[in-house]
C-alpha cells in the first residue's frame, strides 16, 4: 500500500514534536560540533562543560542560494557510508511506498520542504530526533540524531497536549485524527472512544478529551488533571498499546522537561534561511489554555515562537538551540483557533535564539 509525503507527515508530526522538545531541552544554549568522518559524531557542550555526544546521520541539505534540497544519498561531497548510509534507507523506503519526494535526488525548495522530508524520514527510519545545522554559504544540513539520552520519559497529559498544539503550528497536518492515532500508538497511550466521534487520551496523571469536526480536525480539547472518575476507571482497565519496545521507552521515568521543538518539528532548528518551520497550514489549530490567561483566538507570532523553539546557527561558525516556553497548560477546555489558517513558521526559523558557536569539521562543497 503506497503512501504520500503528506501521509508520512501526518504520522510523524506529533511524536516528532515531543521528541524535539525533549531534545531541545537537553541541548539548550550548548555549543555544537559535528564530524563527518568514518566515526561521525555531533557533540553538544553546555556552558557548564557538560557534554552530550550523539550519532548524526546526514539526511540531506538545503541551499538558500540554489533554492534546492539535495538528498544525502546523492553524496556529492563523498562522505563515508557511516554518514550517509541511513539516507539510503529513506530512499529505499520511498521506493517501496512510491513516494517520489524520497527518491528524487534534488528537489525545488519551499518553506516547509526540508522539515517535511525530515518528518517522513523519521517514519522510514524510526529515528525521531533531528538537528538542522548551518554549514555556511547558505547551506543547512539536516541530521537525524541518535543518543540514549533522547529517549522520552513516561507520557504526561500536559506534555502530550502541548505536543499536539505545537505540532499543528509546525507544518500542514491534513488529518488531525489520523495524526493523533499514530501518535498514541507510537507513545503507548491508552485511549477511549467518546460520543460523536471524540477520543479520550488516558495518562497516569490525567486525561484529554478531543473533539473533531467533519474534516477530522481537532475542534476542542478538554484537559483534566489529576486522573479521576470515569477516565481513571478506563485507564485502569486499558491494555498497554504500542510495541514492546515502544512501551519500554514510554515507561521510562527519566526526569526531563519539555522545551523546544524542531520546527515542524520541534527540536533544534538551524539556519537563517528557510528551514524547520513550514508555511501556513490550512488547518484550524487549537490553542492551549494557560493559567490566568485567555485562550488565543488565533495563532499569533508569539504563540508560534512558543510552540517550537530550538537552536539556529546563524552561519558556519555559529549554531544554537533554546528550549521553548514551558508554561504549564491549565486544566479544562482548550479551544480551537477561529482562523482556519494558523501561521506556522519555517522549521529553521522557529524561535531564533541567541547565537552559539557551531563547527563543521569537514566543509560542505554544496
Amino acid at each position: 500500500m503506497s503512501s504520500t509525503l503528506q501521509d508520512l507527515v501526518n504520522r510523524a508530526v506529533f511524536y516528532s514534536t515531543e521528541v524535539q522538545t525533549h531534545f531541545g531541552a537537553l541541548i539548550a544554549d550548548a555549543e555544537w560540533e559535528v564530524d563527518f568522518s568514518s566515526d561521525p559524531h555531533l557533540t553538544f557542550t553546555s556552558t557548564e562543560g557538560a557534554v552530550l555526544r550523539t550519532r548524526p546521520h546526514l539526511l540531506g541539505s538545503e541551499s538558500s542560494r540554489e533554492k534546492t534540497w539535495l538528498w544525502g544519498w546523492e553524496n556529492v561531497n563523498d562522505f563515508p557510508d557511516a554518514v550517509v548510509g541511513l539516507s539510503h534507507e529513506v530512499r529505499k523506503f520511498g521506493a517501496s511506498e512510491d513516494v517520489s519526494e524520497l527518491t528524487t535526488p534534488e528537489l525545488s525548495l519551499d518553506e516547509e520542504l526540508a522539515l517535511r522530508l525530515t518528518l517522513a524520514s523519521k517514519v522510514a527510519t524510526d529515528r525521531w530526533a533531528h538537528y538542522p545545522a548551518a554549514a555556511g554559504a547558505g547551506t543547512t544540513v539536516w541530521l537525524l540524531v541518535d543518543a540514549a539520552e533522547i529517549a522520552l520519559p513516561a507520557p504526561q497529559v500536559k506534555v502530550s497536549v502541548r505536543a499536539l498544539m505545537q505540532g499543528l503550528t509546525q507544518t500542514t497536518v491534513t488529518d488531525h485524527r489520523a495524526a493523533i492515532e499514530a501518535y498514541v500508538a507510537k507513545r503507548g497511550i491508552p485511549t477511549a472512544e467518546l460520543p460523536e466521534g471524540g477520543l479520550r487520551m488516558l495518562f497516569a496523571d490525567g486525561s484529554a478529551d478531543l473533539s473533531f469536526d467533519d474534516q477530522r480536525r481537532i475542534s476542542n480539547c478538554d484537559l483534566n488533571a489529576p486522573l479521576e472518575g470515569e477516565a481513571a476507571e478506563q485507564y485502569a482497565a486499558a491494555e498497554p498499546t504500542g510495541t514492546p519496545a515502544e512501551a519500554a521507552a514510554g515507561s521510562r521515568t527519566t526526569d526531563s522537561t519539555s522545551a523546544p521543538a524542531a520546527k515542524e518539528v520541534a527540536a533544534p532548528p538551524a539556519s537563517t534561511p528557510t528551514t524547520p518551520t513550514p508555511a501556513q497550514t490550512e488547518e484550524a489549530a487549537p490553542t492551549e489554555s494557560v493559567p490566568d490567561e485567555k485562550p488565543a483566538a488565533e495563532a499569533s507570532p508569539a504563540a508560534e515562537a512558543q510552540a517550537a523553539e530550538a537552536a539556529e546557527p546563524a552561519d558556519a561558525a555559529r549554531g544554537q538551540q533554546q528550549p521553548e516556553d514551558q508554561r504549564p497548560l491549565g486544566d479544562g477546555s482548550v479551544e480551537p483557533a477561529e482562523t482556519e489558517t494558523p501561521i506556522v513558521e519555517d522549521p529553521s526559523k522557529e524561535a531564533k535564539p541567541k547565537q552559539k558557536k557551531g563547527l563543521f569539521s569537514k566543509l560542505f562543497g554544496r
